[in-house]
């Protein structure tokens, strides 16, 4: 048991008060005589928490010799060392004000819990047997070893299996993996432009100060900051277009992005990653997930999305830092990593259409500051001043304002892992459903949106999320999933309701992909697809009667399905790319039936919109679509073929009833299509390090 516990329970059950050898922590900082009972009673007068804690054994002092081989004892004497003065080099206690970390190794305490500490290295304990042991340590290393700084060999009986497959028992030297001054430098203030304003889980002053210490001597840094290094190089690349990677490195983006990620595994392994304890590791790790969604599956992310929170609660990130006398910029510092973490996670479960994992039990990690990386310190001993107005952070902070919105929603709906659950509850009413937006909403206006400057990208950014995020809960609250019985009708006004939200996804989507102010962070927004927005719209389309609207979703449909399409163009032929190429060519060809009818010039037809029309009329018709392309252009294509039969366009292997029919569409054949489509995100890289550079 935790001596703590046993000190504040009175002692064990049932036992006669004992005596302890040495003062209590609370008389021993408030430097009284202590009668050293279990509680004492200075403590149990002033109702305080009576906690012992025996001293370390005094470090042994190396003899020095002088030239003749002599001890020089006068030296070599060691100085008695006081109870106090013990627990005054080895122990904070966790009521007392927060002090500089010190060279050697920091025990800290709160609730049940136990924090140690040493070197940006730390390791959280809250098993009784772990908590209790710990304090017989004379040294933090022996339970912060990972290995990574000092014999990384494993067993070498051959009897110990291990699932640490990051690790090896030999180290490899990166030196000449690193890119040259010049190319490390831009690398990093690509790191700021594109990639930290949408995470801040680094203090970049700190960071850029290592790193340029760092330059002038790469073999000799540390194997953490060097998995940092890495993982920065590898999402600055691939927050890059290709053209700007050859243009400021001199080689393609294809070539030089493999050879980080290689760099970036490889030192995963130097630092023994999966026993590490240093938060400047898991920094590294959480960068190269963000990296890995432009050349990596959802469900690969997910699961290592899994593993980073496991070395998260290793090191006790989940724990607000102000309880373990950690200081106020490490506090914060880790409080961004954790809401970070918490948002990956829920995303990257989100693409592969699972439930998010639930949330610790035990987490209590306070929100991060709304401050800017200026207003922080290592050296700072009082909190910042919070700002009043938007800061660096507004985008982390939205997010997680929309997060911590969803959490306490999604309490509501008993039986469901998902966070999106009471949304789609019928145990709410939809007014119910919509207050509970509009509160949101009204949160991030008050909070955000109204001090943002749309002229600043990052403030654009931020406008962007927040506003998609809003659009997004409303087409959950009211989809039409919930009209699957074949008797039910949309009601139109609830049919408009949908189709604005849609529209206004779809719209936000193109802005963000296209807009030059923000281009600097498409990497972190291309993985977005409308695709709920875009099927509504497209099965609505025939009821629609506004033409200017309809002009307007054709080139927003246009717009970002070809963007899609090129980007995974491996994938062209997945369930859910052959459905909605059904989808789109069948919504086209009513489309232009209607401008015929009415006698109204349709609008110009997309060039995706054309190729999918040209695939189709290549399985019934074998003229080539591009001996007329003003046919194509004009929209005229599907005119020849009105009396074509639905089977007609029906693909194999895909049931294309539910596609355009009157009666209400069938979302699970859509979910089905969804879930497929993530599940096919196979990209045929392999997490593992591969032989050679």
């Amino acid at each position: 048991m935790d001596p703590g516990e046993t000190a504040a329970n009175g002692g064990w059950l049932g036992a006669p008060n004992s005596t302890k050898p040495y003062s209590c922590v609370v008389c021993h900082n408030r430097k009284v005589k202590c009668d050293r009972n279990e509680p004492c009673s200075n403590c149990a007068k002033s109702k305080a928490e009576c906690i012992y804690r025996p001293p370390p054994p005094p470090r042994r002092r190396k003899r020095e010799r002088d030239a003749g081989g002599s001890a020089s004892q006068e030296r070599d004497k060691p100085r008695k060392m006081s109870d106090g003065e013990n627990f005054l080099n080895d122990v904070v206690d966790s009521h007392l004000p927060t002090r500089p970390r010190s060279n050697g190794s920091e025990f800290h305490k709160a609730g049940t819990g136990r924090m140690i500490e040493k070197d940006g290295r730390s390791v959280y304990l809250d098993n009784t047997f772990w908590t209790s042991v710990s304090y017989e340590l004379p040294d933090a290393a022996d339970v912060l070893g990972n290995g990574s700084d000092g014999d990384d060999n494993l067993s070498q009986d051959g009897n110990e299996e291990s699932i640490d497959f990051f690790n090896s028992d030999t180290r490899q030297s990166l030196t000449g993996m690193h890119p040259n001054q010049l190319h490390i430098f831009k690398l990093w203030q690509t790191f700021l432009e594109n990639v930290n304003p949408l995470t801040k889980i680094l203090h970049a002053p700190t960071v850029q100060q290592q790193i340029l210490d760092a330059m002038s001597d790469l073999s000799s840094i540390s194997t953490e900051l060097e998995a940092l290094m890495f993982s920065i190089y590898c999402i600055s690349l691939v927050s890059l277009p290709a053209a700007d990677v050859e243009k400021s490195f001199g080689e393609s983006k294809k070539k030089l992005l493999p050879r980080c990620r290689r760099g970036v595994q490889l030192a995963f392994r130097n630092a023994s990653f999966l026993r590490t304890s240093s938060v400047m590791v898991l920094q590294a790790f959480m960068l190269y997930l963000l990296s890995m969604r432009a050349f990596s599956d959802p469900q690969t992310i997910w699961t290592l999305a899994g593993i980073a929170l496991r070395i998260a609660q290793r090191i006790g990130i989940h724990r607000d830092g102000s309880g373990y006398g950690l200081s106020i910029f490490e506090t914060e510092i880790r409080r961004r990593i954790w809401f970070q973490l918490i948002i990956l996670d829920a995303t990257s479960a989100q693409f592969c259409g699972v439930a998010s994992t639930p949330m610790l039990v035990n987490a209590n990690t306070q929100p991060p500051m709304n401050a800017n990386d200026s207003d922080l310190d290592p050296r700072m001993r009082e909190p910042a001043c919070e700002k009043e107005g938007p800061s660096e952070m507004i985008f982390c902070l939205a997010r997680s304002e929309f997060g911590k919105w969803l959490r306490r929603w999604s309490k509501d709906a008993r039986g469901s892992n998902s966070p999106w659950a009471f949304l789609s509850s019928s145990s709410m009413s939809l007014r119910e459903k919509d207050n509970a937006i509009d509160e949101l909403e009204d949160s991030m206006e008050q909070k955000y949106l109204r001090y943002c400057d749309k002229s600043i990208p990052l403030h654009l950014a931020a406008t962007l999320m927040a506003r998609s995020a809003i659009y997004f809960t409303r087409l959950i609250a009211h989809h039409p999933r919930q009209y699957q019985d074949p008797n039910t009708r949309i009601p139109e006004a609830e049919k408009n309701t949908i189709f604005d939200h849609c529209l206004k996804m779809a719209e936000y989507a193109n802005y963000a992909q296209t807009n030059p102010d923000v281009q600097r962070f498409s990497w972190h927004m291309v993985n977005y697809m409308p695709w709920d927005a875009m099927i509504f719209m497209l099965s609505e389309m025939r009821n629609r009667a506004d033409p200017e609207e309809k002009n307007k979703v054709w080139q927003l449909i246009g717009n970002i399905y070809s963007r899609h399409v090129k980007q995974m163009h491996k994938h062209a032929r997945l369930p859910l790319h052959t459905a909605m190429q059904n989808l789109i060519a069948k919504a086209w060809r009513v489309y232009i039936e209607e401008c015929n009818l009415h006698q109204r010039t349709p609008t110009p037809c997309p060039t995706i919109v054309a190729k999918l029309c040209e695939d189709f009329k290549g399985s019934t018709d074998s003229r080539p679509a591009e001996q007329n392309p003003v046919m194509i252009e004009q929209g005229v294509l599907f005119q020849h073929q009105a009396g074509t039969s639905h089977a007609d366009f029906s693909v194999e292997a895909v049931n294309s009833d539910f596609l355009l029919t009157d009666s209400p569409m069938d979302w699970n054949e859509w979910d089905n299509l969804l879930n497929q489509f993530q599940e096919s995100l196979v990209d045929d890289m392999t997490f593992l390090p591969r032989s050679g550079p």
